[in-house]
């Protein structure tokens, strides 16, 4: 297949050689002047058309193929390193079954969601499928994954078996690759609410979504498996499920026995937790309020509340790397606030899901957090995202949720 050639400078081949799926737009060459082209392909600078695209290096060696995309500061997402590889417009329909056959083995029984395809992890730039029972929503990262997303919808219904599958563009996510933002019915039907069952301990939970309006594609699926670890990790007694959004920390800690105050600001976000209590019977161990949560954690503290057990899951508070300094003291904050309410014995399960936080740099907040609050703290598990979102090791931007358990074990 004759593709179009781009040249990568020294940064860029660097950046190839380290395994690491993006190239920059600063990363790129241009060509010699007045070299000609070669092997009937257009041997281009850093500028050709969007699409599948051949890599070479200063000396002209063929060192791999990428996706391009002239918009984007992220010019270049690898597809292969391999010089020597076959790759073809269609790489896409191996990779998309490989990544789907392999969720089925880390599936919990009668678990029905979970992420389908993550993405650069999974080898499909740009491309997000998540699954609820019969329907898979889609959303699509980059240019290569958005123009292919029709036919990838078509694959999943003539293939993977599900009824409809829906595109969920309607995230900033896009800008930056000048694509546009919507949502759009791609194939079959896909209803307003799906009941989607999780496992749990004490027995499975039954959860409705709406794929049209839910966050990300409908629920916090990299959270699935820390839901029901909840269970397990924290005491038993009094919880506190802060920025619980839909819930399914305080359904996973309820179902296991507990009772749980349930705070976020989101009213559509605790009406869906109130129908989702009810339908598994536990509306009267889950209280929600509808709060701003950092001003009620500050009066709770004041007011001497105390808890067995803390789940602090906030947004992500540095989406850009200039708002890092700003999110850790964020956290650290919210953390303070946290430990000072978790009685002795107790046990706090705090999150990050921000990326320019690195996971040392959350457990040095963490660990600023307890001497401000003047407890004695230790770490009992490190955990992340749910194993259907796979960290690929050259891609730290795949490593973004960070979960640590602590343990008060006294105070001074």
């Amino acid at each position: 297949m004759s593709l179009p050639i781009v040249l990568l400078n020294k940064a860029g081949v660097l950046k190839l050689r380290d395994g690491h799926p993006w190239i920059y737009s600063d990363e790129l060459a241009a060509p010699p002047a007045g070299e000609p082209a070669r092997n009937d392909t257009a041997r281009t600078g850093p500028a050709p058309a969007a699409g599948l695209v051949a890599l070479e290096g200063p000396a002209g060696r063929r060192r791999g193929y990428a996706v391009h995309n002239p918009r984007s500061r992220i010019a270049l997402r690898v597809v292969s390193r391999d010089p020597a590889a076959d790759v073809t417009e269609d790489l896409w329909r191996p990779r998309l079954d490989a990544a789907i056959a392999a969720r089925a083995e880390s599936l919990a029984p009668r678990e029905s969601a979970c992420r389908w395809v993550h993405a650069e992890s999974d080898g499909l730039p740009g491309l997000i499928v998540d699954r609820y029972v019969d329907v898979a929503v889609l959303q699509a990262g980059c240019q290569w994954a958005d123009e292919l997303a029709p036919a990838i919808a078509r694959h999943l219904v003539e293939r993977h078996g599900v009824q409809g599958v829906l595109a969920r563009h309607d995230g900033s996510f896009r800008r930056p690759e000048g694509l546009a933002e919507g949502v759009a019915l791609l194939a079959g039907e896909v209803p307003h609410a799906v009941r989607w069952e999780s496992a749990a301990e004490g027995g499975p939970i039954v959860r409705t979504v709406d794929p049209w309006t839910g966050q990300k594609t409908g629920a916090y699926l990299d959270q699935r498996e820390n839901q029901r670890a909840a269970a397990r990790l924290l005491p038993a007694g009094r919880c506190l499920d802060a920025f619980c959004h839909e819930g399914g920390f305080a359904l996973h800690l309820a179902r296991a026995g507990r009772s749980v105050l349930a705070l976020d600001s989101s009213e559509p976000a605790l009406a869906a937790l109130a129908r989702n209590a009810a339908d598994n019977g536990l509306a009267d161990r889950i209280e929600a309020r509808r709060v701003n949560v950092f001003d009620e954690l500050r009066a709770a503290v004041a007011g001497g509340a105390s808890f067995d057990g803390i789940v602090l899951d906030p947004p992500a508070h540095a989406k850009r790397k200039g708002e890092r300094d700003d999110a850790l003291r964020g956290y650290k904050e919210l953390n303070v606030r946290a430990l000072r309410l978790l009685r002795s014995g107790g046990r706090l399960l705090s999150c990050s899901c921000s990326f320019h936080v690195g996971p040392e740099e959350f457990l040095d907040t963490l660990r600023a957090a307890a001497a401000d609050a003047g407890r004695d703290v230790r770490l009992v598990e490190r955990r992340g995202a749910a194993r259907c979102h796979p960290e690929r090791l050259a891609f730290p931007e795949s490593s973004y949720l960070k979960v640590f358990v602590l343990e008060v074990t006294g105070a001074w």
